[in-house]
């Protein structure tokens, strides 16, 4: 409930407008279905019901004289009163049904009868509804003749008069299809926002900037937009993963002029500002859970530096599942394990890239039985110490520190960390779990990067950097 309570009182308009629209076609979904059903059942599925007419009126009896008085006014006001039961009742139900030999039993037949009248006035309407026009005719035609006959025998008087007789209805009174599709369209519309407000509940996961600075407290440093070679989760062929012996995930490389590599470029751009005061040069990855673009915004990160002419070292501290290697077409024969177990040369280890000057990596080598405590050793400290003298930045590509504590333990000797959430994935109860990990041991925490932002999701930020690739292949 916390959540909940938290999250509604800081939604506005403008995130009302932007949750629609990130959605909208679960509203015409529900708009094309309930239209379309209405529409079969209107006219498919449901009879069409027609009703006919007759009025009557009542007024002297034929024996008297044409003055009236106020008295009998009043009188005849009330014997319509009378006519009416006397039309709904049973007795006059059954010799109708008898007389016309009706299908229908007694208590249909009494639903299906109208009997109002004008206010104020002495003329009344008998109406009956049915499937069969005719049928509602001839009830109708029958139903006056009735009521002038009881009139004069129930109540012995005969002063119900027969203004015109029922017709044969040409147009049904039910269904109307068009009010009932205009109706279905907006409930339609309606349950379609309905559901949309209850997926976004559903789905309690970071999706904007604005859920960053809300439930982390932390600021953007980097925005990243969603392209091919990020994409996760789809077996692909080996041949389309990999261009020129790289994954297409190093867009920095591959694609210098994508809106996401202008996205890195600015990234680089804002941790450069944070070591004005105080050099950074050992930098941390790490994200709350998997597959939300650590990895791959530490490789770009890497090369983006080296574009500015810096020395830069990644480095494959997740022990468990690690992928650098891969990224860069390189084997994981030896690694950080083979250098803190087994004291290994550094210059072992060090694999530099041929193809982007200025970078290097270092992988993970064997995995470890116990990769926290091998990352927390003094052996892992001297290390970092050493990389420290041979390049400019160091960055450490580590384990999601939402469900491990590798991150945690290596951000004691780094000079700070970054924090990767991927738009519309990270759930924020574990991301909320993930900062506090790396505050519980003093990790100098220098931002999150928003991966994955796509047009639905951040239509205003999608725009900026795609307004930058028209600019850019342009000219």
């Amino acid at each position: 409930m916390e959540h909940e309570i938290n999250e509604f009182e800081e939604i506005d308009l403008k995130d009302l407008i932007h949750i629609i629209k990130m959605r909208w076609w679960i509203i015409v979904l529900f708009f094309v279905l309930s239209v379309i059903v209405t529409g079969v059942v209107s006219f498919k599925v449901l009879d069409p019901v027609y009703k006919a007419e007759a009025s009557l009126f009542v007024g002297k009896e034929s024996n008297s004289i044409a003055s009236i008085d106020i008295g009998e006014f009043s009188l005849n006001q009330k014997l319509v009163s009378d006519y009416r039961e006397i039309i709904l009742s049973k007795l006059v139900a059954k010799e109708v049904i008898k007389d016309l030999n009706l299908d229908m039993s007694v208590e249909t037949f009494q639903k299906r009868v109208s009997v109002y009248t004008v206010k104020d006035s002495r003329f009344f309407k008998i109406g009956f509804e049915s499937t069969n026009p005719q049928i509602a005719m001839d009830v109708v035609n029958k139903l006056s003749e009735v009521i002038i006959e009881k009139a004069e025998e129930i109540i012995q008087v005969k002063n119900v008069q027969r203004i015109d007789i029922a017709e044969l209805p040409v147009n049904p009174i039910r269904p109307n299809r068009t009010m009932n599709i205009a109706i279905a369209g907006v409930l339609g519309i309606m349950i379609g926002v309905f559901i949309i407000f209850i997926l976004e509940y559903l789905n309690y996961t970071i999706k904007t900037d604005k859920d960053v600075e809300r439930y982390l407290g932390l600021n953007i440093i980097g925005e990243i937009p969603v392209f091919q070679g990020a994409e996760r989760g789809k077996k692909k062929k080996k041949s389309k993963k990999m261009k020129n012996g790289f994954s297409l995930s190093l867009i920095s490389y591959l694609d210098p002029k994508a809106p996401a590599s202008e996205a890195y470029r600015s990234l680089r751009t804002n941790i450069g500002y944070m070591s004005l005061d105080k050099q950074i040069k050992t930098i941390l990855v790490t994200s709350p859970g998997p597959a939300e673009g650590k990895t791959t915004t530490s490789a770009n990160i890497a090369i983006s530096m080296t574009q500015v002419g810096k020395k830069v070292l990644l480095v494959e501290t997740d022990l468990r599942k690690p992928k650098i290697h891969r990224y860069f077409g390189k084997l994981n024969d030896v690694g950080v394990t083979d250098v803190i177990v087994n004291d290994l040369d550094i210059d072992d280890v060090i694999k530099p890239i041929e193809k982007i000057e200025n970078l290097s990596i270092i992988s993970s080598g064997a995995i470890p039985p116990n990769p926290a405590e091998l990352l927390d050793s003094k052996k892992m400290s001297i290390f970092i110490d050493q990389l420290k003298e041979r390049f400019d930045l160091i960055i450490f590509d580590t384990p999601p520190v939402g469900q491990l504590t590798d991150a945690a333990v290596l951000g004691k000797l780094v000079d700070g960390a970054i924090l990767v959430v991927a738009s519309g994935q990270s759930n924020i109860d574990i991301a909320k779990h993930a900062k506090a990990s790396l505050d519980n041991v003093n990790v100098k925490l220098l931002g999150t990067v928003m991966t994955k932002i796509n047009k639905a999701s951040s239509g205003a930020y999608y725009n900026r950097y795609y307004s930058y690739d028209q600019y850019y292949y342009n000219n």
